[in-house]
């Protein structure tokens, strides 16, 4: 598996280069490719339009990653579910979190 956290950080030739190598890899799973990929971003990646910034030139008409199986958003985190993050990770590691650290943690996220 393969996990590339802040992809839509990338802009330009780089974010190009970057699914260029991936579509490229695609075919050649599993044995000399990830069988699995996770694009992790605050956008969706399917929905842009991709534009090299050497010529100009766009790809992707419609979706950039046109052989992505799905799509998906995970929900804004609620404060109760914060503060059950925080409980699992006390009870894995015995580290308390007082609650001033409760309140400063969901202020963050």
């Amino acid at each position: 598996m393969l996990l590339i956290d802040e992809i839509d950080a990338l802009v330009g030739d780089t974010r190009l280069s970057v699914l260029h190598q991936l579509r490229s890899g695609y075919p050649l799973r599993p044995t000399s490719f990830p069988q699995s990929v996770i694009l992790c971003g605050v956008r969706d990646l399917r929905n842009y339009r991709i534009q090299a910034a050497s010529n100009g030139y766009s790809i992707a008409d419609g979706s950039a990653l046109s052989i992505s199986a799905r799509s998906f958003r995970l929900a804004d985190f609620t404060r109760h579910g914060v503060e059950l993050l925080l409980e699992q990770h006390t009870a894995g590691r015995g580290q308390d979190f007082l609650p001033e650290a409760v309140d400063c943690v969901w202020t963050q996220t």
